[in-house]
């Protein structure tokens, strides 16, 4: 057989349409080409402009048929190769996970990953924002049941949303637990604090029936009209400002955080100064369990800080406070070197997190290929990434992953699931593995949502070839279901806290 028949073969078994163009006419096509329109030849095939535009773009996604697909041009003189690669069946995927993921089951009405996604994505805007809270809601629950708590969660939510029928900009989101929140846009702040007031007080006077009980709701209410991004951190604070002090509603005003957040600030800072001083940063391993194997194959490495009485500190405490004051990639860098340094005669491959605030400095990338050169750990390393609000450019981002993999490094989407996730931008990051978020793992053996959220991640994992990495396995229990599921790895306190040194044994 020569080169020119193996060629046709390949070309007409390969599942990717194929087409070649010229001087905006298709000159050939294979047969996959020919099935997206269910055409017996491409002489059947009716060319328009609009047709042409849609396939001309570089690595675009782009709707043929009822069918969705990227899109890859080879050109060589005044041909075209156009290579379409199907991704129907990871769009539906992506619908289907949304559709768990941005709606409360119980009152269905979006939830607060919902307003997340949206905020990053710019497709709201916001003037305005009220998280109300039900008061003693713990009581309903306890005193009646998980029955009744369910029917006032569902009834409160639909009350609300009967205040607010007639008002065009303004959408309730149900959050966790006994919460809800008001998103308005262009409502003037009088009006939308006479509607917050109009809704307490009717919640309060009205009386819920449930069976053979009675049932009397208060609900307290935090309001931001902050100019700043961050309204709903700023309506919360004045939500639990008017739980504390026992008020229907508290709008947020700047005095309200200061004095608690310089104090905070000013105590971690020190602490953090004195650790870069005393070289007290450290790296704690956590393994990673193959689901198959039961052996710590990889390991995550986990910053903390030793205080001055030997204390072992969560990055909880002081994260936030190194972005503010300006030296959050100098932790990441202290971590880097460290972690390189104790893998450099390990055979594990191992993991650190990085944000898109490292990323996004000049000098980050010479510093990896520098510590890389030094260490030789390339072909072990997997670099851990956070997709979240944060991201400014998504160009910078993945041309950063494309050098690090180009280096022989590995890439790890961090926390999906989270309500941040962003399908098409996952498409494009050429990652290595999804690390489904552990607010999904941690329910998945009590919540029938997080079982689906979970089940329906992993199967579009596998249709991209990417290993699935479930965090949270805190019991027997969760580690059996995502097992059964097919996660490829468990990471958790079921196997193992994290570690002072990668040495953890079954």
């Amino acid at each position: 057989m020569d080169l020119n028949s193996l060629a046709k073969i390949v070309v007409e078994n390969i599942n990717s349409a194929i087409l070649v163009v010229k001087d905006k006419s298709i000159v050939f096509s294979n047969s996959a080409f020919l099935n997206i329109f269910n055409l017996d030849s491409l002489n059947d095939f009716i060319e328009d402009e609009s047709f042409f535009d849609k396939i001309s773009i570089n690595n675009s996604q782009i709707e043929l048929n009822k069918k969705e697909f990227t899109t890859q041009i080879i050109s060589k003189n005044e041909y075209h190769i156009v290579i379409l690669n199907d991704i129907s069946h990871e769009k539906e995927l992506q619908k289907k996970i949304n559709s768990i993921l941005f709606i409360d089951t119980l009152t269905k009405f979006p939830n607060r990953a919902k307003l997340i996604d949206e905020l990053q994505n710019s497709s709201i805007n916001i003037s305005s924002i009220c998280l109300f809270n039900i008061s003693a809601f713990k009581e309903i629950n306890d005193f009646y049941g998980h029955k009744t708590g369910d029917f006032i969660l569902k009834a409160v939510a639909d009350f609300i949303n009967q205040k607010i029928l007639h008002y065009k900009t303004i959408t309730l989101y149900k959050f966790p637990s006994d919460n809800y929140c008001l998103v308005a846009n262009n409502i003037n702040e009088d009006d939308f604090t006479n509607l917050v007031k109009d809704i307490l007080q009717s919640v309060d006077e009205k009386i819920f029936h449930y069976e053979n009980h009675e049932l009397d709701v208060r609900l307290n209410a935090g309001i931001s009209f902050s100019q700043k991004n961050n309204k709903l951190i700023t309506a919360d604070i004045a939500l639990q400002t008017a739980k504390k002090s026992n008020e229907d509603f508290i709008i947020f005003y700047e005095e309200l955080d200061k004095f608690q957040e310089y104090e905070n600030n000013m105590l971690w800072t020190k602490k953090l100064k004195a650790a870069f001083l005393n070289d007290s940063i450290e790296v704690f391993y956590q393994p990673l369990i193959d689901n198959n194997t039961l052996k710590a194959t990889k390991y995550e490495c986990l910053v903390r800080l030793i205080d001055e009485d030997g204390k072992v500190i969560s990055p909880f405490f002081f994260l936030d406070i190194s972005k503010k004051s300006n030296q959050y990639t100098k932790l990441t860098k202290v971590v880097i070197e460290k972690a390189f340094k104790n893998f450099e005669n390990l055979p594990y491959e191992f993991s650190l997190n990085i944000s898109y605030e490292d990323v996004e400095k000049d000098d980050f990338l010479p510093f990896i290929k520098s510590m890389l050169e030094k260490y030789k750990v390339q072909n072990r390393v997997i670099f851990e990434i956070l997709e979240d609000e944060n991201i400014k450019n998504y160009s910078i981002l993945i041309s950063f992953i494309d050098q690090i993999k180009e280096l022989g490094c590995k890439v790890a989407i961090d926390d999906f699931g989270s309500g941040y996730s962003n399908f098409e931008h996952i498409l494009k990051m050429n990652a290595d593995y999804l690390k489904i978020d552990a607010s999904i793992i941690k329910n998945i053996a009590k919540d029938k949502n997080s079982y689906k959220i979970t089940k329906t991640i992993i199967e579009f994992a596998k249709s991209l070839n990417l290993q699935t990495i479930a965090e949270y396995v805190e019991n027997k229990e969760i580690f059996e279901i995502v097992k059964s599921l097919g996660a490829d790895y468990s990471q958790g306190y079921y196997f193992s806290a994290p570690l002072e040194r990668p040495d953890f044994e079954i």
